[in-house]
């Protein structure tokens, strides 16, 4: 049966009480030093997320960090840092290339924002969705469609758009700006882009009415990793009409 197929059944949790409460306080530090604060009932969903993922992964193939303690970090504190970087007004949020739930799901137990966990992998979308419903987590929601499709029917529909290093910054630019209400944020999470990259996503900004807010820069902990978060405003029309049709902001890049 192929992974895509195969049904999604989870198990009781194999971890004890006494190691999830152990990691939930490792994640509440870990938390802490990039200024997000966590109550332990928090701490353990993002952890019992994590534990569900882990299983899953065992035969859908989900992440490549099997590592608990790297997952705490690559996966759970890297969502968590653009906490900070959310503007108050913000009232739903969409997560564009979620994954196994990363970034949307700390987001969402860390702010108790609603929204949207997009991806194009479906195999990927029913995993979140199951996860979800095995942690009773109900204001947030997996759906399975691409990026362009998505923002045909979902004009200007959120305030907030969350990426991780899923694309290079023009083409998270492009995708995000239709999803936008007019002030909307978006928040990208980078590794190290080279000066090319930003050169061309200030441009891709510019044509697609965004302006960037704030830049922060971090390194995770552990030698886990550098940071480059990224605050953009969308405070224009585009110049262009977007979406473009599928595939043309890879095809065609914004800004080179």
């Amino acid at each position: 049966m192929a992974s895509s197929d195969r049904p999604i059944i989870l198990t009781p949790l194999e971890t004890s009480e006494s190691d999830i409460n152990r990691l939930a306080n490792g994640l509440i530090d870990l938390a802490s030093s990039c200024h997000v604060e966590l109550t332990l009932d928090q701490a353990r969903l993002c952890v019992e997320h994590l534990l569900y993922v882990e299983q899953i992964n065992q035969y859908i193939n989900l992440t490549r960090i099997t590592d608990i303690n790297e997952a705490l970090v690559l996966h759970i504190l890297d969502s968590l840092s653009l906490v900070p970087l959310i503007d108050a007004t913000v009232t739903r949020f969409l997560d564009m290339g979620t994954g196994a739930g990363f970034p949307g799901v700390p987001l969402h137990v860390a702010t108790g924002l609603p929204g949207v966990l997009l991806d194009s992998v479906g195999k990927k979308i029913k995993a979140v969705n199951a996860c979800l419903k095995q942690l009773g987590i109900d204001r947030i929601t997996g759906v399975h469609d691409r990026l362009e499709s998505y923002a045909a029917e979902n004009k200007k529909a959120f305030d907030l758009v969350v990426a991780r290093a899923v694309a290079p910054l023009p083409i998270l630019i492009e995708y995000a700006s239709p999803f936008l209400k007019h002030n909307g944020q978006l928040l990208i999470s980078k590794g190290n882009p080279d000066p090319e990259e930003l050169a061309q996503g200030r441009s891709a900004a510019k044509l697609c009415g965004m302006e960037l807010q704030a830049h922060e820069s971090f390194d995770l902990p552990d030698g886990f990793g550098h940071r480059e978060l990224y605050s953009f405003v969308q405070v224009s029309k585009p110049t262009i009409k977007l979406p473009r049709s599928v595939g043309e902001a890879r095809k065609r890049p914004l800004g080179q």
